[in-house]
């Protein structure tokens, strides 16, 4: 079967988007994103028949410090010219890692378009895109840790929230209260049946709305103390223009461990990208930023 067979194409483009990203700039933020831009994916990759079960088993290819990679390809347009496979698998990424981390192997992790970027993703990587996985679906977690209230906090806040407020714009907003913030918060829980083990309550969050201008308001909400972990939020500030519903989001996230008692200002894109800008502002000067910050998107 050689790589002009007639097939569906699949859509990665923001993974592609994601994957030179991280290329450009290999810094945590942008891996963090190529992480997340990785699941629900799907990839070509390249097949031959098995020896033993009489299915297909991937290829391999080897890089030049003798170190074994799977191929997979993103897109058909990534496929090297010329090249000819006897097969070709389109397979969720999910299921590339459950291959390469379930079971003893040689192969040091996935490539992706081995001809064209050459992005490595070691097994450390594949490693914490499960992770990431897991903290996508809080089922597979279980509430008895600690490490639960940090991953279904972080959930809501850097994914849940913008999402909704992004498609739902000033309905989501309008729809927002202590009680309804709770309600979202709580909802993994009740979901894995342990409702009784949800640490919050509704006065566990302050809101504050500000109408600064015909066109300008801001929603601050300060979210719970309790349980305030690395990689979670202190507050959250969603601007946004009552004229036109242009509709802008922000976070005070608590720095990892190793960074001390650190928190950042973090900004978040309709296309679910975010990038953490600075060290937060002292706090008098944080509505001040969040409005300059929103003045200047377009």
């Amino acid at each position: 079967m050689s790589t002009n067979m007639k097939m569906t194409d699949i859509d990665n483009a923001k993974l592609e988007e994601a994957m030179q990203a991280y290329v450009d700039e290999q810094v945590k933020e942008k891996l963090v994103q190529l992480v997340f831009a990785l699941q629900d994916t799907k990839l070509f990759v390249p097949a031959m028949p098995a020896q033993k079960n009489g299915g297909f088993q991937p290829y391999v290819v080897k890089n030049s410090q003798g170190d074994l990679y799977m191929p997979a390809f993103t897109s058909i347009k990534k496929f090297p010219a010329g090249q000819k496979y006897m097969g070709m698998l389109k397979m969720p990424y999910k299921h590339c890692v459950s291959m390469l981390l379930d079971s003893p192997t040689l192969v040091q992790g996935i490539v992706l378009n081995p001809y064209a970027d050459n992005l490595m993703l070691k097994t450390q990587m594949l490693e914490l895109s499960r992770k990431a996985e897991a903290m996508a679906k809080p089922k597979a977690y279980s509430v008895k840790t600690e490490d639960f209230h940090m991953v279904v906090r972080h959930n809501a806040e850097f994914r849940i929230i913008p999402e909704k407020l992004f498609s739902q714009k000033l309905e989501f907003v309008k729809s927002l209260s202590e009680e309804t913030l709770c309600e979202l918060y709580k909802k993994p829980y009740a979901d894995v049946g342990q409702a009784d083990k949800f640490p919050y309550k509704e006065d566990s969050f302050e809101m504050m709305e500000l109408s600064i201008r015909d066109d300008l308001s801001i929603l601050q909400i300060t979210a719970p103390a309790q349980n305030l972990r690395q990689t979670n939020c202190r507050e959250l500030y969603i601007a946004w223009n009552p004229l036109t519903e242009q509709m802008g989001y922000y976070t005070i996230e608590k720095g990892l461990e190793s960074e001390g008692k650190k928190f950042y200002l973090n900004v978040f894109k309709e296309d679910g990208t975010w990038k953490k800008l600075e060290e937060a502002p002292a706090d008098g000067n944080i509505i001040s930023r969040v409005m300059e910050l929103f003045g200047g998107e377009s």
